[in-house]
């Protein structure tokens, strides 16, 4: 299922900037450049007041067939990114889909993502 190396629990999908979903907590709507089982990688704005352990739940768009309900809390803060681990996401079988409509849609960003990890 992933041709770059994961040493980690759950697979965490990489999205290409032009594909990138969206997830809303509450007001607020964040970009999301990773996706997995298990946690969300999301773009920070200047304007949230968030901080470590914050409980969020929301609404994760990953496109026209996916939106799914969130829960968890604010793991860390990475850069410009915070990551939200879930305690409720999406299932295998929908991180499956997103993969297949990533690779069927934009064929050279695994392509990429593997060049980039050599």
């Amino acid at each position: 299922m992933n041709d770059v190396e994961q040493k980690r629990k759950y697979y965490r999908l990489k999205y290409p900037k032009r594909a990138r979903p969206f997830v809303r907590f509450g007001d607020e709507m964040f970009q999301v450049t990773e996706v997995s089982e298990g946690g969300i990688r999301m773009v920070s704005n200047n304007f949230t007041n968030m901080y470590k352990g914050l409980t969020v739940k929301g609404v994760l768009n990953l496109n026209e067939e996916n939106v799914v309900e969130v829960e968890g809390a604010i793991l860390r803060f990475d850069k410009d990114e915070v990551i939200v681990q879930l305690k409720k996401g999406p299932t295998f079988k929908i991180m499956v889909d997103e993969q297949r409509f990533i690779r069927t849609k934009y064929p050279s960003f695994f392509e990429k993502l593997r060049i980039e990890a050599a």
